[in-house]
């Protein structure tokens, strides 16, 4: 079979991507063909693959477009399209959009192919991206992105929201306290009781609370300090922070903003910029990050403008504010691994993942970039180059961390090497000892021992699954097969309702979450585009 489905149609069964429209024939025995992608092809420049092309198919009749987006290798694919007359559009930054109109059902086996012409002016498409000091795009609006579909597989698409988010956690400069020091503590506040209006004393406390997220103590004690010394910088920016971090948003605008107004300095805009994001203001969020780049292009203005562009699902924008990112601090680990993010998000999931196992070099001993390859090759649709050997080093150093044992054990699964499925077993086991609610090794434990026809442990780590993660699905499902295989058909039945209803109440938890993002509007350089407001 050409490069279809089949491959992720088997990774996405290995772990537990069962769609409920198939739930009934598969646990109960019923023959059912499998589904070809009705439509399938590849979009050529010349003889060169287009990867992270956006396409779209609009059959007659209808205003509601299905869309994706090519992968590394220029290959896209749909599924389940109607008989009848569609348009297919095809549009690439840099490209002359490409519309062709289908009759279908059409013949299977044949792929499409799709050639685009470079625009005017356009760069080499085999040139990557490029920037310049200033931005090639503008921000012009926000939309729901919901109304717009998602990009490529639902596990890809799902992988891309959960990196993003990650990336976004990755911004904080301000850690918590990981040791709680009461004997500071006491200190402190007794040097503010003994010179209650003494503005070092105050700010010292302050700062303590703020460290320790004690935002309302914070608040009170950075109150006192910023009245009796209003033009000291860093004690008004604890203070907004404080604020924010109390949800007084209004309050830290309005210190933000008179500060702006006293001397406008990049800190400034990005901290007003995380505060429109908590208000709800995306837009005004990113001309606030924008502004701070401007000001001083600092590794942690780009990350932050970097980071909200992805969160908002303007992943063209974002990979050019990452690479700029790069280019001017190439040994910011943090960097190097939004980016790569952001390419995993526009479908380059191989040059998504070499960036993060360049990030990983960086600095070994962290955690976070192993924990974004997992997750990117965890969803993948094929293995991808670099990662096994980096999760091997995660897991051959932090042997305690039950993730380095979890990703590294995928990574064995996903290589389909027969022989080292025995090791992925014992590293899921590991990652079960060593923290005894982690359902989804207990799940990927139980799948392993299912094939071999180990039914009572497998059965054991599905039961184990379900109760340390009560909202995971797959568990029920896979219960259900081993009660049908021993005849148990009520039993099937039971754990069947329940996989169906906590699948739908999972797909209506995610729509939720991606109705709260609103996508940004962007227009490219030389591009119009309209704005939904």
């Amino acid at each position: 079979m050409p490069w279809l489905i089949m491959l992720r149609t088997s990774r996405a069964a290995l772990f537990g991507a069962i769609f409920l429209s198939s739930s009934l024939a598969y646990v109960f025995g019923v023959s059912q063909t499998p589904a070809l992608p009705d439509i399938v092809g590849v979009v050529l420049d010349g003889n060169v693959p287009v990867p992270g092309a956006r396409v779209s198919i609009t059959q007659n009749g209808t205003s509601a477009a299905e869309e994706t987006s090519t992968d590394s290798t220029g290959k896209f694919s749909f599924t389940k399209i109607k008989p009848g007359v569609s348009v297919l559009h095809v549009h690439k930054d840099g490209y002359r959009d490409s519309e062709l109109t289908l009759n279908l059902p059409l013949t299977r086996g044949t792929p499409l192919q799709i050639s685009l012409a470079r625009a005017s002016g356009s760069k080499q498409a085999d040139e990557g991206i490029q920037f310049s000091d200033k931005p090639d795009f503008t921000v012009a609006g926000i939309t729901d992105w919901t109304a717009a579909g998602g990009h490529g597989s639902d596990v890809n698409l799902r992988a891309s929201e959960s990196l993003a988010r990650d990336t976004r956690a990755m911004k904080s400069i301000r850690p918590a306290s990981t040791v709680h020091d009461p004997q500071r503590e006491r200190s402190l506040r007794a040097a503010v009781l003994k010179n209650p209006a003494n503005f070092q004393a105050n700010y010292a406390l302050g700062q303590f609370c703020l460290s320790e997220r004690h935002y309302a103590d914070a608040v009170s004690s950075l109150q006192r300090a910023h009245q009796l010394k209003p033009d000291d910088f860093p004690g008004a920016y604890d203070l907004a922070q404080a604020y924010q971090g109390a949800g007084q948003y209004e309050k830290a605008k309005a210190l933000v903003q008179q500060q702006i107004a006293k001397g406008d300095r990049a800190d400034w805009h990005r901290l007003l910029g995380d505060v429109e994001e908590a208000l709800n203001n995306p837009l005004a969020a990113e001309r606030e990050y924008e502004r701070g780049v401007e000001l001083e292009p600092s590794e942690q203005n780009y990350f932050a403008w970097g980071g909200e562009l992805l969160q908002h699902r303007a992943v063209e924008a974002a990979i050019d504010v990452f690479a700029r990112g790069v280019s001017a601090f190439p040994h910011s680990e943090r960097m190097l691994a939004a980016l790569g993010a952001a390419l995993y998000a526009h479908g380059s999931y191989e040059q998504g993942a070499q960036r993060v196992c360049g990030a990983s070099d960086l600095k070994p001993t962290d955690p976070e970039p192993y924990l974004f390859l997992g997750k990117m090759e965890l969803a993948s649709p094929r293995p991808l180059p670099c990662v096994t050997e980096k999760l091997a080093r995660f897991a051959r150093t932090q042997p305690n961390n039950s993730w380095a044992n979890y990703y590294y054990a995928v990574a064995l699964l996903n290589s389909d090497e027969k022989a080292r499925r025995q090791e992925a077993e014992t590293l899921f086991q590991r990652a079960t000892q060593i923290d005894p609610k982690f359902a989804q090794a207990y799940l990927q434990l139980g799948i392993l021992q299912a094939e071999r026809d180990d039914r009572q442990s497998a059965k054991e780590s599905f039961e184990k699954a379900a109760a340390s993660d009560p909202n995971l699905p797959d568990p029920h499902f896979r219960l259900a097969q081993l009660y049908r295989r021993t005849g148990d058909q009520q039993r099937a039945s039971q754990e069947l309702l329940t996989f169906e209803r906590l699948k739908q109440s999972d797909a209506a938890a995610v729509e939720q979450r991606r109705r709260e993002i609103r996508q940004f509007v962007v227009v490219m350089k030389g591009a119009p585009a309209a704005v939904s407001q």
